[in-house]
C-alpha cells in the first residue's frame, strides 16, 4: 500500500521572526522542518515525502532534496493553497496522504503509524490530544458564552492522514483558502475523522520560546 506525505513549510512565520520562517530555522543543528522529514522517513511507510516552501527558498534549499531524496514545491498564499500544490504532485500509485507541519519538528514515529493504520480503518484519521484546560466559547466582545465540557474537546495536531481519492475530491471544491485544518474540510462535506491520541510534546514552533521548549524536549529524549 502505497503513501505520500506533504510537509508544509512554505509559511512567513512573522509571529517567530522578520528574517528567516521559523521552518527553517536550527533546532539542534538541524533546520525545523528536517526533523519532521526524518520521522516520516524513520516510518518506512512513505514512498514519496513532498516538502511545500516558500518559492524564494527553492534553490537556497535544494542540497536537502537531493541528500534527503524529498522533493521540494512552491507554496501558495495560504496553507490550503500549499496543500492544493502538494496534491497535485502526488505520483498516481499513492493510496494515502499524509499532511503534516513542517514546523512541528518532534512528531514521533509511533504517533505517524498509529494515524496511518486509523486512516486505512476510516479513510480519515487525525492526531489530536485532550484539553487541559477548561474551555470557553465566546462571543465578538470577549464574553463568555458558555463553557465547553473538557471530555468532548480535542486540540488538532498534525499528521492527518487520508485516503487519496477523498481529500483530493474535497480540495477540488469551492471552499474558504481561510480554512486552517485539512479535517476540517472532510467534516465540511459530512465526513468522519477518526481521532488518534497524541502527545502534547507534538508542539508547533510559533514563538521563539517553543523553539527552546523544542531543545529542551529533544535533550531530554
Amino acid at each position: 500500500m502505497s503513501a505520500a506525505a506533504i510537509i508544509v513549510a512554505a509559511g512567513l512565520g512573522k509571529r517567530f521572526s522578520p528574517d528567516i520562517p521559523k521552518q527553517f530555522v536550527k533546532l539542534n543543528g538541524i533546520p525545523v522542518f528536517l526533523w519532521s522529514v526524518f520521522a516520516f522517513k524513520k516510518s518506512k511507510i512513505f514512498s514519496q515525502i513532498i516538502v511545500v516552501v516558500p518559492k524564494n527558498y527553492l534553490l537556497q534549499l535544494g542540497p536537502y532534496a537531493n541528500k534527503y531524496d524529498i522533493e521540494l514545491i512552491a507554496g501558495g498564499k495560504e496553507r490550503f493553497d500549499s496543500v492544493k500544490s502538494g496534491l497535485r504532485k502526488l505520483k498516481k500509485n499513492i493510496e494515502y496522504v499524509a499532511i503534516h507541519d513542517g514546523a512541528r519538528p518532534l512528531i514521533k514515529i509511533k504517533e505517524i503509524i498509529e494515524c496511518f493504520n486509523a486512516a486505512k480503518r476510516y479513510g480519515a484519521a487525525i492526531v489530536a490530544v485532550p484539553a487541559k484546560d477548561t474551555v470557553k466559547k465566546v462571543n465578538a466582545s470577549s464574553f463568555i458564552e458558555k463553557t465547553i465540557p473538557r471530555n468532548s474537546v480535542r486540540l488538532a495536531q498534525t499528521p492527518q492522514i487520508f485516503k487519496k481519492t477523498l481529500i483530493q475530491k474535497v480540495y477540488s471544491r469551492k471552499i474558504s483558502p481561510k480554512t486552517t485544518d485539512d479535517a476540517q474540510l472532510i467534516e465540511i462535506v459530512g465526513g468522519k475523522v477518526k481521532i488518534v491520541n497524541g502527545d502534547y510534546n507534538n508542539l508547533k514552533i510559533t514563538e521563539p520560546r517553543d523553539l527552546k521548549i523544542a531543545e529542551l524536549l529533544l535533550k531530554s529524549e
